[in-house]
Formats: structure tokens, sequence, C-alpha cells
């Protein structure tokens, strides 16, 4: 991903990133790359280590007591909230309560932006259409809804200038489909429909849209983040398979499940993204 010049300023601006995970140390960099003061949250003090050695200052912030936290003790121009609980872990505590907490903790002196890093599986849509930021929700799954009512809460009521960014589906180094489909039990776990698309994005592409909705989103807005080329399930993995060299996997054939198709040009426009990977088959590419 090439980085962008530092942004002229009379002052250094700085930057609160909740969740130094996988797309959230992503973000810290890309903000920290435009010659801004990054912090970035952990729970563990071996990870604010790792994060100090990368040049983001490191801080520890537990969900369970985010007031405790002395990083509220410093005035930030973005809040980027990306926090994933992992699998079995507390949902609500992750996607809704921890982010509401969050900007309770900032009322006082609140940021010009605050972006909640959201997904596109708050949308429904099984009719292989296409699907904007206007586009009605109807997330199908207990994290989907916890997802949707917190940026309905963040948008609404919150007191802090929100700005929603949701991603697709994520890939990129650490996280390949190419690993994925040598493993035997995640073969075993795969399934959808063949027909249906899938909208991807590249990790690197989404901590630089993140990173984007942090110095120029507009509060109040939803923004896609896909790299704008959907793609048909079968498609992608019979490619992937290739990659990989391995069988493709077996997957059914379902025309009443089509999917969704996500648009990126909102945030091309408003945002100038400039994605590096802008289609499933570069960023394969990139990891083969």
């Amino acid at each position: 991903m090439s980085q962008p010049p530092p942004e002229p300023s009379s002052r250094t601006r700085r930057d609160l990133v909740i969740g130094c995970g996988y797309v959230g140390a992503r973000v810290a960099a890309a903000l920290s790359a435009r010659g801004r003061s990054v912090t970035g949250t952990t729970r563990s003090i071996s990870r604010a280590k790792e994060l100090e050695a990368d040049g983001i200052h490191g801080a520890i912030l537990d969900l369970d007591a985010v007031e405790r936290s002395d990083v509220w003790k410093t005035p930030y121009d973005s809040v980027v909230y990306s926090v994933s609980p992992g699998r079995g872990g507390d949902g609500r505590l992750g996607f809704l309560d921890g982010v509401l907490r969050s900007a309770e903790c900032l009322r006082d002196r609140p940021p010009s932006r605050f972006v909640y890093v959201s997904s596109t599986g708050v949308y429904g849509q099984r009719d292989g259409g296409s699907v904007d930021e206007m586009s009605p929700t109807a997330p199908s799954t207990e994290n989907q809804r916890l997802i949707l009512e917190a940026e309905h809460a963040l948008l609404e009521r919150s007191g802090v200038p929100a700005v929603v960014v949701r991603l697709g589906g994520l890939y990129g180094p650490g996280r390949s489909p190419l690993d994925w489909l040598r493993r035997e039990d995640f073969r075993a776990r795969l399934s959808g429909s063949e027909d249906a698309f899938m909208n991807w994005i590249h990790a690197d592409d989404a901590a630089a849209a993140v990173a984007a909705a942090a110095v120029r989103g507009r509060p109040g807005e939803v923004y896609l983040a896909v790299d704008g080329n959907p793609v048909r399930r079968g498609d992608f993995w019979r490619h992937a398979a290739s990659l990989a060299g391995v069988e493709p996997p077996g997957l059914t054939r379902d025309l009443t499940d089509l999917g969704k198709r996500c648009s990126n040009r909102k945030i091309i426009d408003e945002l100038d993204v400039d994605f590096a990977y802008p289609n499933y088959r570069s960023g394969l590419a990139s990891l083969a």
C-alpha cells in the first residue's frame, strides 16, 4: 500500500485507535504515515510494547472498565473504534457496549470524528442486486444486529460526530484464503451457494479507507468499504484454489441466494480512496 505524504499542519494531529487488532493496527499505521501522532489501545502490556516498537503510542484499555483508562486525558482529532471480540468472544461488549461507553468518555471533549468500523453484514439482500449506503439493512445474526444497533446509537444520540465505515469480507497477510483452502477443517465448514455474490476488501485497503474516514469523513455519514468488484462465490474459490495448488471446494447451487453487490462509489468520490487491490484477482495474487 502506497503511503500518502504527511498532512501540512501548524500542529501535530492526534488520533486514538481503540482496538489495534488485524484492522486497527493497520489503521494506526496508516494514520501515523500521514504524520499524525497515534495512540493505539490493547488489553495487554506485551501488545502495547509491540505497538510502541512500530511507532504507535501503546495504551491499555479494557472494555469492561473503559472509564478507568488514561487515554481519555488527551484530546484527539479523531477516534477510531475497531474492536472485534473474535470467535466465542462477548459480542455485546465488543460491538455495542464498548463503543457506547467509549463515546460517553468523549462527550466533554469530542473529537472531530468518531469512526465506527462496521460490517456489510448488516445488509440481508439475497437477490444479487446492487447495494449502497442508502439500501435497507436486514441483519440476520445476533452480532450483526448488535453492530447495527451501535451504528444507530452513535449516529442518532451519542453526542459524538460519528462516521460509520462498513467493511466487506477481509483478507490479506495472515488472513489468506489460499491458506484457508489448505486446511481440511476450513474446507469442511465452507458453505453457501456458488452463485451468490461476495464483496471483499484487502486489509491494507480497508485500513486506508478507515484512515481516510478519520481524516475527511463527514460526521453523520455511512461509507461502504469494498473493492467494488463483487465476485460469485464459486469463481472466487476456484481461483483461490488454483493459486493455492489445491482442488476447488465443493459448493452448492442455490438460485434463491444470489447475495448482494456492494458499491464503493461514495468512499471513492468523497474520501478519494485509491484501492491498491481493486479486485479479488489482484488481491489474491499478492498472497500467492
